[in-house]
């Protein structure tokens, strides 16, 4: 969706719960995810759900690419 490169799947989830810019927020839906429930488990949980649960998204998603 956006052209960030991470090596780490949970560095791109970081990035995405980063911007609140509405082309993010959109993607986020389309794979069955919400902006705002995530950021509240990644405050209100133990262990970086929040940006857990989108990793384990991006995982599936992303392209593997070398950097």
């Amino acid at each position: 969706m956006c052209r960030k490169i991470c090596s780490e799947h949970l560095d791109l989830a970081r990035h995405y719960l980063g911007q609140t810019d509405k082309k993010h927020k959109e993607w986020l839906k389309t794979q069955g995810l919400s902006y705002a429930t995530l950021i509240k488990a990644q405050v209100t949980e133990f262990g970086n759900k929040g940006y857990q649960a989108l990793a384990d998204v991006l995982k599936k998603t992303a392209a593997d690419v070398e950097i």
